[in-house]
């Protein structure tokens, strides 16, 4: 599978900053080549502390029609999709400008392999715990004194243990884990590069005082794109805006 069109000044080859994009995006689609796809988090596990070498695992219901076609040795394509955001052609001060989008992804692709039900329950709670640690602490904290509940209850007697058990069999029978060996990756970040700075601070402003999500031009300064003394005021009067065309 072809990688995404991207020219040169969009590609982001940096191992360090593909890994943090990857640390706070992991949910993304599951691509084969009968051209199903999936919906799914994505756990990745790396083979050394730097380096973009490494294995990514998921899961998905066996009912999934996908799986139904998926087998150990498929080629098969992760796409995670990050932060994106409108961009008026009106907000540059130097004019004319097109309207765009900012915007940011990567692409893994690989061959899968199919994992065991014990492997699979062992996915799912990993990926359990790495969601949770995502949470605000007091969440988090209200998390331990629910598992100190339920650690009482299959504590009490083998009703509880035996409940557990059977809750664990019901899940396996229902999803299969999945495990794809990277074998390309691909990112993406389409942040304004081909502008001038004076250009990417406009854009700054424009997405700091829009109602869009923050974490955009968050993306373009931790990328190094923007001034680190950019700041702009949110209470400052809204910019006035012609129309203009969108590419």
């Amino acid at each position: 599978m072809t990688p995404t069109y991207t020219p040169s000044h969009f590609l982001l080859d940096d191992p360090l900053l593909i890994r943090q994009f990857l640390q706070q995006h992991y949910f993304g689609l599951l691509l084969t080549a009968d051209l199903q796809l999936s919906a799914l988090p994505f756990l990745f596990e790396w083979d050394q502390p730097t380096g973009l070498t490494g294995k990514v695992y998921g899961h998905m219901a066996r009912q999934n029609p996908q799986l139904q076609g998926l087998q150990d040795g498929d080629s098969v394509k992760l796409v995670v999709q990050g932060p994106h955001a409108y961009v008026a052609a009106e907000c540059y001060q130097q004019q004319p400008q097109v309207a765009t989008w900012n915007y940011s992804l990567v692409e893994v692709s690989g061959k899968v392999e199919l994992l065991d039900p014990r492997s699979t329950l062992a996915l799912v709670r990993r990926q359990q715990t790495k969601a949770n640690q995502a949470l605000p602490q007091q969440v988090q904290d209200g998390f331990v004194s629910l598992a100190a509940g339920t650690d009482a209850v299959a504590a009490s007697g083998p009703s509880g243990r035996q409940s557990n058990l059977a809750y664990e069999k019901q899940l396996s029978a229902a999803i299969t884990g999945f495990v794809v060996r990277i074998e390309s990756l691909h990112a993406k970040m389409k942040l304004s590069q081909n502008k001038t700075p004076a250009s990417r601070q406009d854009v700054l402003q424009f997405l700091q005082r829009s109602e869009q999500p923050q974490t955009v031009w968050q993306l373009m300064q931790a990328q190094g794109l923007l001034a680190a003394e950019a700041a702009v005021n949110t209470q400052n009067p809204a910019l006035g805006f012609t129309k203009g065309a969108v590419i």
